[in-house]
């Protein structure tokens, strides 16, 4: 067994809340300079620009979320009982990701070259691009597994500064490159950063778990079988949610037309955020699980608590200000007010969902995970392409035409959340898997 750090002691006597303010912060910022870098772009360039730079961000970081195989929760549970093993558990995981997501990517931008021609630009030859392409998959496929390593073995906080100063270096390069170079200064804007912060945040992974390794007396490494049985389900689920996040605002776009279809995708992406937020939270909890089972009861109850009281106001606040928030893109964008809103209420259903969820990694049950995140995620889907649509105007505009879609997203977190509590209530999914 390890033996305690001072650190390990805080985090054990905090229930572990401070690991997850960090990841919630650090996703937060992200998925924030995510806004703020589209509306620069959407400031600075001709909308078809735009349109060609998203694709391309959009595809490297849908590939980059499907090949990480879901490792960034296996090592946040397996990686505090480590120990002396935590080196060969770090680097066995980064050195799989990263060749996985650069052969997809290949791949997948070679059956899709116009992506490439994108990052490319204008003169730049295919293979140019192609390898762009390549890089950014690889290096964004570990960029998010970085700060789940770096909360395992005590260093929540650097996840913060870590994310922050990228996006800062991004939007700055952003407006730089966009305004020179238009969609593939965009690109570029997000190649450049992923590259050298993977390149020294290796550097600064190979010294910290070093001395991670070093401080521990034993450790555990998680078996074969247990690996493959909480990752094959949990990554074929992760999949799903991937899919989620980028494909309902695209079917929303081929159902009701792109006017509409771009009002729904902003404020899509600004509860975004906030569910993005909520996950990471709970994320935190198998570290403090893995440090102290023998406080699971309590870390589940004091999450809960936790998480609630952190999201319910964040959602509430973001309910009052959606008209404002909204009219910053635009008017066209301000009439999709009330959707963000009916978005923020499934969302504080889906709370209880997100909670669940964490639990039920902490604990090891990985079918049930893959269970609930997947249904939960293919209702809505469902309840995006089977909501009635019409590409006309609406009579009552824009917002009103989207608001059959946000009522199924409410319907469906309502649902979800109600088989939750009907879970608990029969006690389940409360006991650790076995190993």
């Amino acid at each position: 067994m390890t033996s305690p750090t001072t650190e390990d002691a805080e985090t054990k006597s905090s229930g572990g809340i401070g690991e997850g303010l960090a990841l919630s912060i650090s996703s937060a910022l992200g998925a924030l300079a995510g806004l703020a870098s589209w509306l620069i772009a959407a400031r600075l360039l001709p909308q078809a620009e735009v349109g060609h730079a998203a694709a391309v961000v959009s595809a490297f970081i849908l590939i980059a979320g499907i090949t990480q195989l879901n490792l960034g929760l296996g090592l946040i549970r397996w990686l505090p009982v480590a120990g002396r093993h935590a080196q060969p558990l770090v680097w066995r995981s980064l050195l799989l990701i990263m060749p996985l997501s650069a052969i997809v990517g290949l791949g997948y931008v070679i059956v899709v070259p116009d992506l490439a021609r994108t990052a490319a630009g204008v003169d730049g030859s295919l293979a140019v691009g192609m390898c762009l392409f390549a890089l950014a998959t690889a290096g964004w496929g570990v960029f998010v597994v970085h700060d789940y390593i770096l909360v395992a073995i005590g260093k929540p906080w650097w996840t913060v500064w870590r994310n922050g100063l990228f996006a800062i270096v991004r939007i700055s390069l952003l407006v730089v490159l966009g305004t020179a170079l238009g969609a593939q200064g965009v690109v570029l804007s997000w190649v450049g950063p992923i590259v050298v912060w993977i390149a020294g945040g290796s550097l600064v992974l190979l010294v910290v778990v070093r001395r991670f390794a070093r401080r521990a007396e034993g450790g555990t490494m998680p078996t074969r079988s247990e690996v493959v049985g909480f990752l094959g389900p949990t990554a074929t689920a992760q999949v799903g949610y991937t899919l989620l996040l980028n494909q309902v605002p695209l079917v929303v776009i081929l159902r009701f037309g792109p006017e509409s279809g771009a009002a729904f995708f902003i404020a899509w992406q600004a509860a975004v955020v906030i569910e993005t937020a909520a996950n990471y939270y709970m994320h935190s909890l198998s570290a403090s699980w893995a440090r102290t089972p023998d406080r699971a009861a309590e870390l589940t109850s004091s999450s809960r608590r936790r998480l609630l009281v952190i999201f319910l106001p964040a959602l509430a606040v973001g309910a009052l200000l959606a008209g404002p928030g909204l009219s910053i893109f635009g008017p066209g964008y301000a009439a999709a007010a009330d959707v963000l809103r009916l978005l923020l209420l499934g969302l504080a259903f889906r709370l209880l969902v997100v909670h669940e969820l964490g639990v039920r990694t902490a604990a090891g049950h990985g079918m049930a995970y893959a269970r609930l995140h997947t249904a939960s995620a293919l209702l809505v889907l469902v309840a995006a392409l089977l909501v009635p649509a019409s590409t006309e105007a609406h009579p009552d505009g824009v917002g009103a035409a989207l608001l059959p879609v946000a009522l199924g997203y409410v319907a469906v977190q309502v649902a979800c959340a109600v088989h939750v509590v009907l879970v608990r209530m029969r006690g389940r999914g409360r006991r650790p898997a076995t190993t």
